[in-house]
């Protein structure tokens, strides 16, 4: 599954791992960021910076997704062998537009998919890459 994301945030890159509990930048500067995603893209602190696949899936003894694998795009020299692992808070907050094959969604969001197309001027956040 294809996707695209903002990389550099919360990057622990001694691990290669991508996770929202990684820094603790409250403590450190004595500031709350408590921003949330929309505000972060309006504000232009966030954004999409970069594309990845995701390949595979942890789950726990219940069936619960407790992390993701994902294949770097900038290949073997980045990461572990070009692979980084990522939480599932941190997709959430950091990812930005994803690609997935009609036969892996369900019927409500096939729904969804046929109503009119919102097109975004220029200079939307949503529309730049590489802020």
């Amino acid at each position: 599954m294809y996707f695209s994301c903002d990389v550099g945030k919360q990057l622990n890159k001694d691990e290669d791992l991508l996770d929202t509990e990684n820094y603790d930048y409250e403590s450190l500067f004595g500031v709350k960021f408590d921003m949330n995603k929309k505000e972060r893209i309006l504000s232009l602190e966030s954004g999409s910076t970069h594309d990845m696949e995701l390949i595979g899936t942890d789950v726990d003894q219940i069936g619960k997704i407790t992390k993701r694998l994902i294949e770097n795009s900038r290949g073997k020299s980045s990461g572990h062998n070009g692979y980084l692992t990522m939480t599932g808070r941190w997709f959430d907050e950091y990812m930005f537009r994803i690609v997935i094959l009609k036969k892996y969604i369900n019927e409500k969001t096939l729904k969804f998919l046929n109503r009119k197309p919102v097109i975004l001027p220029s200079w939307d956040p949503m529309f730049q890459e590489n802020i």
